[in-house]
């Protein structure tokens, strides 16, 4: 039985095709990410970039995952190192902490009912999002605007499972913590019920989720929600298009509803050893999103369009590299210029040459 997330992406995201290590029958696989990027806005960052910075080598990410399955308990665990301050406090001098390796962002436990029905606990990473947060499982190198803002993160608590197949698994999670960003922690105690299915249907795999939580810190209450929707098709072993939709609405106690939603496109296309991607994303409500790694806005920018070109280069089975192009366009002059103007440009580009090893 296939874990939930790997369901969800059947085999129509590129994958790393790694093979994992057997300790004593715990699965271990991983991954570590590396890049260097060109920024148009040069010293002055770009919204939703996982913080690039122009010109500068930066060990992206690293994973490990350990997995461990019977025919009585399915167990995940994955370990994370992402090189960014994080604000858990109110006071930001005392409340920023560094990931390093070894950081338990995820661990998830079931306990098989039966086959069908299996009943989990621990900190869940969402149902909800197209993308993996494994880079080698996706066609882009860099994530979507909404998988880093819109689409929720990890919460804390139940999770009952349905398999009936290939063609449906159906999810019904209940927090009492979670976050908005797997990037970040938001350590307010959110009651949060998530409800999601997926299946496989031939060449199609399709996904529909709902959250809903109250944020219930000491200030006022803020009522929360956010779906997600997406289809993929594949049209043969390499070539595929995925169409998304995602939107959050967050809602403080006494003022209106602020929205923001993202609908997307992705071509992929495999030609040897290379694979190569188009994306396209168009988010409005732009201004109501914060980066979770830098804090950065879309300033009061309603529209961002985002381009995104990438060509995959598998080296190795287990060693690929990346060349990616990305482009925002915002309806506003939201961007810095190359003399670092801020809020002088409507546009922001960014280059990034990366590389993932994978086991």
């Amino acid at each position: 039985m296939k874990l939930l997330r790997v369901v969800m992406l059947g085999c129509l995201i590129a994958s790393a095709n790694a093979h994992a290590a057997d300790l004593a029958g715990i699965t271990v696989n991983g991954e570590v990410a590396f890049d260097y990027n060109f920024l148009s806005t040069k010293d002055n960052g770009i919204p939703n970039t996982g913080a690039a910075t122009n010109e500068t080598y930066r060990l992206n990410s690293a994973q490990i995952l350990l997995k461990k399955e019977t025919d009585q308990i399915n167990f995940l665990a994955r370990l994370a190192y992402v090189p960014t301050a994080v604000v858990t406090t109110t006071t930001p001098a005392e409340g920023k902490t560094t990931y390093n390796l070894g950081t338990l962002d995820q661990i998830e436990a079931y306990y098989k009912v039966t086959s069908q029905f299996h009943i989990g606990f621990g900190r869940f990473l969402t149902t909800m999002g197209y993308e993996s947060l494994l880079k080698s499982e996706n066609s882009t190198y860099n994530n979507t605007i909404a998988y880093q803002s819109i689409v929720p993160g990890y919460g804390e608590g139940l999770r009952l499972r349905y398999i009936a197949g290939d063609w449906l698994t159906a999810t019904l999670s209940t927090y009492n913590q979670s976050t908005y960003s797997a990037w970040g922690d938001d350590y307010t105690p959110t009651k949060t019920t998530e409800l999601s299915a997926t299946g496989v249907l031939g060449n199609l795999t399709w996904f529909g989720g709902y959250y809903l939580g109250t944020d219930s810190g000491a200030t006022a209450k803020v009522e929360k929600s956010a779906s997600s929707v997406w289809a993929a098709y594949k049209f043969a072993d390499n070539f595929s298009l995925a169409i998304t939709y995602d939107s959050r609405t967050f809602t403080p106690d006494g003022e209106h509803a602020h929205w923001a939603d993202s609908t997307s496109a992705v071509l992929s296309y495999g030609l040897n050893q290379h694979n190569l991607a188009l994306r396209y994303e168009m988010v409005r409500g732009a201004n109501e999103l914060v980066d979770p790694v830098t804090f950065a806005t879309y300033g009061n920018a309603d529209k961002v369009n985002s381009l995104t070109v990438t060509d995959k280069i598998a080296l190795t089975e287990n060693f690929k590299v990346y060349a990616e192009y990305r482009m925002d366009q915002a309806d506003e002059d939201v961007f810095a210029d190359e003399d670092g103007n801020a809020n002088s440009k409507k546009d922001a580009s960014m280059i990034t040459l990366g590389a993932i090893a994978s086991f």
